[in-house]
């Protein structure tokens, strides 16, 4: 994962970068990939962009998903892959994000 910290209201692209053996996933290879983030379920190619040159996935994360993240504690982030062939692999183990409490909880 490429960051830690996530704010209460929120809202963009959370950069994951995903490995296979050490190297950078070869998406070619990939029929699905899935991004959980705390209750967050997000999949590539589908709602997850993908930044080819940098080997950085784009997890969308709203205002709305971020506040129902809980405040001053951590959430659990994990990935798993499914390859053209069937094949399933996650993640060795799952990640933690820390949740920064924001004063308003107005969506802007």
């Amino acid at each position: 994962m490429a960051r830690n910290r996530i704010k209460e209201g929120d809202e963009y692209g959370y950069p994951v970068s995903v490995t296979l053996n050490g190297e950078p996933l070869d998406v070619a290879n990939v029929e699905l990939i899935e991004f959980c983030i705390g209750h967050v379920r997000k999949t590539w190619p589908d709602e997850v962009s993908y930044d080819a040159e940098e080997g950085i996935f784009y997890v969308p994360i709203t205002q709305e998903e971020s506040f129902g993240f809980p405040a001053d504690d951590v959430i659990e982030a994990d990935v798993r892959v499914r390859f053209l062939g069937g094949g399933v692999i996650g993640a060795e183990k799952k990640r933690y994000v820390f949740v920064n409490d924001a004063l308003s909880e107005a969506v802007i």
